[in-house]
């Protein structure tokens, strides 16, 4: 073993230049020390400390107090670059592993003395860095003209407890500009940069034609060179890092109004040197990456991989990534086209993070197609979603109930919906699922379409327009009229339209078609208001009154489900009231009325033709047709719906057939 002054001589030498920096010098002297390092004896290593001019010069006590082999340099009078310090520093160092620290107001992480002995020791042409971060929430010339400042930063550094846990540092920390994707993408400079000894001789140490105070670019030119050394291979410490002090550097404390001129002559002078303007260095060889990355810095390790910021061709988990179903390629769609839909809903649930249904659904889609590649991938990341046991919640048995509905398997679709509404009995999804097992095909917004095209009505006429979701369905040149008392319309409207925001009581009253239809008769109605059946008795009766024998009345939600959501008194987020019984009574008054129910979901589209504008029946015997029909029971209808609600198939040739017949189309 050789000697050093009758000592082993140090594996590991660091050279740190200073100037003027006396609060920031000791922190990262500190974080040097043998006390502060961790795994890493202190007669393994020595650090050299160039003070670089500084008045007050660095006072050796200091040092000597530290824990660790610490030598001071001092060049008086210095040139304002730093990199003959460096050199002064490299020249004296007699580590086989050489790093180097530029800035002296760098506060180091805990392990980066012994994840950098290693990273130099796995290749002889081994290129070891970190990335850089300052202290503080935002780069520091941006952070400074928001007040932070020195006190301030003591104060964050305070409440970390630093130095006992150095890796809390990356709790106050953000990347700085030349790492701003931290280890995932290429870095422009390190300020903490390790090789072996040879390597420094090949580069015959740093450039000093980098004259400018601070050095210019010559930092990022050394490591440049270095990752241009042939067989040179990057080496990244993962979980490790600097962390700039605030203290007026002329680089990373320059005023941003002035950084832009700054950074003009820097990148002037070293495309001076060069012969070629600077570029970020970006090596042929990945990097290789060693250490620990601890929970203060995944969030950001985290971050640069899922979303990036700089660039938009090197994305760092490719371009085709896509973050919610974690997938670095778009899945391929399965030709089967109910595969396709399982494979669609289990990654719906991905996405949602309800990993126990997404398992379940891929599981299920794997025993009918077992080389499926999609699901085979959703496993592969959430296997573990079920271990626990079966969750039992409310949204995994509807989602499962879908995956049967898929299937065609209608009782196990039933039975998981019912399952889910035990759980909470205002999951919507759970009530439309049932529905459409007993009605299927298009819904009623798909017929609306339809009606509206074929009919081309002039005139319509729309009680309850809430959001204007059907309103806006209407296309010119109709003249259409929304009633609603609280009208709050989010979608576009089409067509010359006026929405009147009272109850559909008080526009009529005050005869409130009469001056917009000026005598034009209504061609649509569609009733999608309050869902109490003697309301919608008022409004047809009222809406009969402007209608023709060609006009059509549209009456939404008139198939129950079950008697919970039929009833008057809505306490279910699903909830169709008592209307069917207009059906009933429609009937019974007005035989005269083609009256029939679209089986169409979730809740069934009543259609009234044939109207009489001159009948007064409905009016007359309002009071009587309430008295009568208003406390008739669900039961009384419950197992003959067909017949009772004159329902027909969802099927649009049987409907327009039949609206033909009545010339209504």
């Amino acid at each position: 073993m050789r000697t050093w002054f009758g000592q082993r001589r140090p594996e590991v030498s660091v050279v740190v230049v200073i100037h003027n920096i006396p609060r920031e010098a000791p922190r990262t002297l500190l974080s040097l020390s043998a006390v502060y390092q961790r795994h890493i004896n202190a007669e393994d290593y020595e650090v050299i400390v160039v003070d670089n001019g500084s008045n007050p010069g660095l006072d050796p006590k200091f040092l000597r107090g530290l824990k660790g082999n610490f030598r001071l340099l001092r060049i008086d009078p210095a040139p304002s670059s730093p990199a003959p310090a460096v050199n002064r520093g490299l020249a004296a160092a007699s580590g086989a592993v050489i790093g180097m620290m530029i800035d002296g107001a760098r506060i180091a992480t805990p392990g980066l003395l012994h994840f950098a002995r290693h990273g130099a020791r796995l290749f002889e042409a081994a290129v070891v860095a970190v990335p850089g971060w300052y202290l503080g929430y935002d780069f520091q010339r941006w952070a400074l003209l928001a007040g932070y400042d020195q006190a301030r930063e003591d104060a964050l550094l305070s409440s970390i407890d630093w130095p006992r846990d150095g890796y809390r540092l990356f709790e106050i920390g953000t990347l700085d500009e030349s790492s701003v994707e931290g280890w995932l993408l290429p870095i422009a400079e390190t300020n903490a940069l390790f090789m072996r000894r040879e390597l420094w001789d090949l580069l015959q140490g740093l450039d000093e034609r980098f004259d400018f105070p601070g050095g210019g670019l010559v930092n990022l030119d050394t490591y440049a060179r270095a990752l241009e050394i042939p067989n040179s291979q990057q080496v990244l410490l993962l979980g490790e890092g600097t962390f700039h002090q605030v203290h007026g550097g002329v680089a990373t404390n320059r005023h941003p109004e002035q950084m832009p001129d700054s950074m003009a002559k820097w990148l002037k002078q070293y495309e001076q040197i060069r012969g070629r303007p600077y570029s970020i260095p970006n090596p042929v060889r990945p990097p290789i990456y060693i250490g620990t990355l601890p929970r203060p810095a995944l969030a950001h390790f985290v971050r640069s991989a899922v979303a990036p910021i700089r660039g938009h061709n090197a994305l760092t988990l490719g371009p085709a990534f896509e973050q919610q179903l974690w997938s670095l390629q778009p899945p391929i769609p399965a030709a089967d086209r109910t595969i396709a839909a399982l494979v669609k809903l289990a990654q719906e649930q991905f996405r949602l993070g309800r990993y126990p249904a997404a398992v379940s659904i891929a599981r299920l889609v794997r025993e009918r197609a077992p080389d499926e590649p999609e699901p085979q991938r959703l496993l592969s990341l959430v296997a573990c979603g079920l271990d626990q046991g079966h969750p039992m919640e409310g949204e995994y048995f509807l989602a499962l109930g879908k995956a049967y509905q898929l299937l065609g398997d209608s009782e196990r679709a039933a039975f998981n919906y019912r399952k889910a509404l035990t759980f909470d009995r205002n999951l919507v999804g759970a009530y439309q699922g049932l529905a459409t097992l007993r009605m299927p095909g298009d819904p009623y917004d798909v017929w609306l379409d339809r009606l509206y095209m074929s009919r081309a009505p002039e005139t319509v006429i729309e009680i309850g327009v809430t959001e204007g979701k059907s309103l806006a369905r209407v296309r010119p040149p109709a003249l259409t009229i929304g009633v609603d008392p609280e009208p709050r319309l989010i979608y576009p409207l089409q067509t010359q339209t006026h929405v009147f925001p009272e109850t559909s009581d008080k526009f009529f009253t005050r005869r409130g078609p009469d001056a917009l239809l000026a005598g034009r008769p209504l061609d649509i109605a569609f009733i999608a208001g309050q869902r109490l059946f003697e309301q919608a008795l008022r409004d047809i009766s009222r809406l009969e009154e402007y209608c023709s024998p060609s006009s059509i009345i549209l009456l939404h939600n008139t198939v129950p489900l079950d008697e919970a959501t039929q009833s008057r008194t809505r306490d279910t987020a699903f909830y169709t009231g008592d209307l069917w019984k207009t059906v009933l009574c429609i009937k019974h008054y007005r035989p005269d009325i083609d009256i029939f129910t679209i089986a169409t979901p979730w809740s069934g589209l009543t259609v009234l033709t044939n109207l009489d504008p001159s009948s007064r029946l409905l009016a007359e015997k309002y009071e009587e047709a309430v008295a009568r029909f208003i406390d008739l029971p669900y039961c009384e209808i419950e197992k003959k719906l067909q017949a009772g609600l004159n329902l027909v198939p969802n099927d649009w040739q049987a409907v327009e057939a039949r609206l033909k017949a009545r010339r209504v189309l």
